[in-house]
């Protein structure tokens, strides 16, 4: 699931934009939610730094915090430079500063629905095909690889490890490791872990120790 977070200093013209993206959203059959909406710039710093978010739509003239739009999301980019950002501004001549940041769309106020069903467009296929991000267990789900701690084969289907629990694919393992990105690997012939989630390894017991307290076995081939 997309997080998307809005971020404006004024809540009643980001409540209009919110309304269309979740049109969009649901018109366009995005896997995504709204999370966020808010004219406060710590609560998008701590679910920044806290990985909550993956798409920030952030007003550049920002009047509302100690920075400005653009030196927000330079300080934002220091916690995470892997999420989304798409600038908000009622003028064209931030665009280029805004450059600076990293961002994937530039929308000049007010946005019309137009403009919104080609952001959800863009959107749905840059999150389809970035599989460093999101990994399509299903036709119809996607789950954040950073999530993922580890997958196990279960007779025709794969057992998916989460952060927030297990999930039931129908997908072989074998499937599954031809889309994962470069930091999952094949520890074992039934398993196959997230190496960003590895707190030890243990090579007498033959085993990896992951987040959350789990384990995984290891063979004897298996290196990070």
């Amino acid at each position: 699931m997309i997080k998307i977070a809005l971020c404006d200093d004024n809540l009643e013209s980001i409540v209009t934009l919110q309304k269309m993206l979740e049109s969009e959203i649901i018109e366009q059959k995005l896997e995504a939610e709204i999370c966020l909406v808010t004219d406060k710039q710590e609560e998008i710093e701590k679910n920044i730094i806290n990985n909550s978010i993956d798409i920030l739509i952030l007003d550049v003239e920002f009047k509302n915090g100690d920075l400005n739009g653009i030196e927000f999301a330079k300080k934002l980019r220091k916690y995470n430079k892997e999420f989304y950002l798409i600038f908000l501004s009622a003028h064209q001549r931030f665009l280029y500063p805004a450059l600076v940041t990293k961002i994937f769309d530039y929308i000049v106020k007010p946005a019309n629905k137009d403009t919104i069903h080609d952001l959800v467009y863009r959107i749905k296929d840059e999150f389809s095909s970035n599989t460093s991000l999101f990994v399509q267990i299903n036709k119809w789900q996607s789950i954040k690889a950073s999530e993922i701690i580890y997958m196990e084969k279960s007779i025709n289907r794969t057992i998916i490890t989460t952060t927030s629990g297990k999930i039931s694919c129908t997908k072989t393992l074998d499937k599954m490791q031809d889309c994962l990105p470069d930091n999952f690997v094949r520890c074992h012939r039934s398993f196959i872990i997230n190496k960003n989630k590895i707190i030890s390894i243990d090579k007498k017991e033959k085993e990896v120790i992951l987040e959350n307290n789990l384990s995984c076995p290891i063979n004897n081939k298996f290196e990070t």
